[in-house]
């Protein structure tokens, strides 16, 4: 059973107006179930492996050129490397929205790269445990 998130609408609305937008949260709260149901058309590619992990780390650009935009990078904490070449393909693309939607579950080294690497390119979500008034809208 599916219970709608509240910022549903809200990560809608930023993929539709930033190039990336990076959903931070603690593990277990529904990132990767998030962005798999709202973006079913996005490629998507999990760095919890620890293959793609290690080429997105070591070698971002053929990392970038296996996987087409848009995007999904559930887990980019662990390729930090990965967020300087994002940068580089989001300026190539500047107006173009919703290139990449990543994911982290740490979100203070996540929030360390976005912060050197994709500053003004990337907006920030957070997504927290499920609400009351999520609960309560999803009871019958």
């Amino acid at each position: 059973m599916w219970i709608p998130r509240l910022i549903e609408p809200i990560l809608r609305q930023r993929m539709d107006t930033r190039p990336v937008v990076v959903l931070t949260g603690a593990r277990q709260t529904g990132k990767t179930s998030l962005v798999r149901r709202l973006f079913p058309e996005y490629e998507y590619v999990s760095l919890d492996l620890p293959s793609e992990a290690e080429q997105a780390e070591l070698d971002p650009a053929r990392f970038i050129q296996r996987h087409p935009m848009p995007l999904v990078v559930d887990e980019v904490q662990y390729a930090p490397r990965l967020l300087r070449h994002l940068k580089q393909v989001v300026d190539a693309h500047r107006a173009t929205p919703g290139q990449f939607l990543l994911t982290g579950s740490q979100p203070f080294e996540v929030m360390a790269g976005v912060t050197e690497s994709l500053a003004g390119r990337a907006e920030v979500l957070q997504l927290s445990v499920l609400s009351y008034a999520e609960i309560l809208q999803s009871l019958p």
